[in-house]
């Protein structure tokens, strides 16, 4: 079995690839990389939250939507205070990180409007291709709801474009659905002798000599130790904002003068309606989505899903409440950032954000409501009045360790290779440059595939 679940004896460690971080995109570039026959160290500050590794808690627990947003609500440890210009932040401190508990809302972005430019045509095809085939993703899941098809097909014959979302997940022999997660990308490896997984420790800092990485700090947060990692090739996959956290506190800012700036954020609106009586008549679960397209970018999904927020009262009926859910994105803006104070009581430095939406995000995200609007008195009253979220609640943060072409406004390259440095990659929503309104996570996978193969390369 790969996974060591006791700190091991030794104070420095030695493997071939350090992964810091234990979610999706941590996991594929493990999941490459041990079937590539390389010795993979895989370190989390969280916590082994289910018995097999990083599992969906939907897989495994029971409950109410209600209770599981409670879930999720626990789950979530904030980044930024309320006043901040960033209030929903937040990350979850895991084995498996945000996908123990993530929607599996996994849609490629729009190719000519959100695709990362970095790659042609085609390879980013055959890159979404693979990352949907990792996590299982399709839009099947609910085709016999007579309810989706129906509701599909009204809105769709007032001018929409709305189609099945595309879900990470698969039903087993008896048809319940199995969700997708970390898990699922790391099923088939954990128990090879090249796989460990150590829970509970916390990477503090990357040291560097001449452009190569020569080891890195980790805290046993179990004993309060101190351990070194000595590697070939480090990837740091902790997400958009613990990522620049940890190059921050090794003192690479100089070096990297686009490093925690870009960041973007996906804006939500939301609300709930209970469906008109003559549009509840069918049966099933409805979950339903209509992308970015040219003079709309934003998305909007139609569903009845658990979030940190949207819980009905108990006395509420909820039988035909559908929950609407907008994204428009505030586009890459150099002034748009995350940096980094005084440490706080892990020892690492404090994150705080600047973020303000341009005037066209503005003028976007007007548009956005007054078309959910629109689509809920289509379909019906209002249980939960139309409200623009704070920012940070759909929890994409992106761009604070982008993807280009140059050191100067970018922090990564194609291959998601630090520049400069020539044994240190990054992983996650993070290198993401555009500004998507689509959610990101199937994207950042696919930078992930594609830095993978160099990191294969380079061993």
């Amino acid at each position: 079995m790969g996974i060591d679940y006791q700190s091991p004896t030794p104070t420095t460690l030695h493997t071939d690839v350090l992964i810091v971080g234990s979610g999706p995109i941590g996991a594929v570039y493990a999941r490459n990389l041990v079937d590539a026959g390389h010795k993979v160290l895989m370190v989390d500050a969280g916590e082994q939250e289910t018995k097999i590794p990083g599992a969906h808690k939907k897989n495994t627990t029971k409950g109410s939507l209600n209770q599981f947003s409670e879930i999720i609500q626990n789950d979530l440890i904030p980044l930024s205070s309320s006043s901040s210009s960033m209030p929903g932040a937040a990350a979850t401190l895991a084995i498996g990180g945000m996908s123990t508990h993530w929607t599996c809302v996994t849609p490629a972005p729009h190719p000519t409007l959100e695709a990362p430019k970095l790659f042609t045509e085609s390879q980013w095809k055959d890159l979404i291709s693979d990352a949907q085939e990792l996590l299982d993703t399709n839009s099947s899941t609910y085709d016999t709801s007579t309810r989706q098809n129906s509701l599909k097909n009204i809105l769709n014959a007032s001018g929409h474009d709305f189609k099945p979302t595309p879900l990470a997940c698969k039903k087993d022999e008896t048809g319940r659905i199995i969700y997708s997660s970390t898990s699922t990308i790391l099923s088939h490896i954990l128990a090879s002798e090249n796989f460990t997984l150590l829970p509970n420790h916390l990477c503090t800092n990357i040291h560097k000599q001449n452009g190569t990485i020569t080891s890195a700090s980790l805290t046993d947060l179990s004993t309060n130790t101190q351990k070194s990692v000595i590697a070939k090739q480090y990837i740091l996959a902790a997400g958009a904002v613990l990522t620049p956290q940890i190059l921050h506190n090794s003192g690479m800012n100089d070096e990297l003068p686009a490093l925690g700036k870009y960041l973007t954020e996906r804006m939500v609106a939301f609300c709930q309606v209970r469906l008109d009586k003559k549009l509840s008549i069918d049966s099933g679960e409805v979950n339903i989505m209509e992308g970015v397209r040219e003079g709309k970018k934003w998305v909007t999904v139609i569903n009845r899903e658990a979030h940190q927020y949207g819980q009905l009262e108990d006395s509420v009926d909820s039988g035909d409440v559908l929950d609407i859910r907008c994204m428009s994105v505030i586009e890459p803006n150099v002034e748009n950032r995350v940096e980094f104070g005084e440490k706080g009581s892990d020892g690492m430095p404090t994150p705080s954000f600047t973020v303000a939406p341009s005037n066209d995000d503005l003028k976007l995200a007007a548009k956005m409501m007054t078309e959910m609007q629109s689509l809920a008195t289509t379909l019906g009253k209002f249980i939960t009045e139309p409200t623009m979220m704070p920012l940070g609640t759909a929890l994409h943060l992106s761009g604070t360790t982008r993807a280009g072409k140059s050191a100067e406004n970018s922090v990564v390259d194609a291959n998601s290779k630090v520049w400069g440095f020539d044994n240190l990659y990054l992983g996650g929503c993070g290198v993401i440059a555009e500004g998507m309104a689509c959610q990101p996570t199937l994207t950042a996978i696919g930078y992930a595939l594609q830095g993978v193969e160099s990191v294969k390369a380079a061993l």
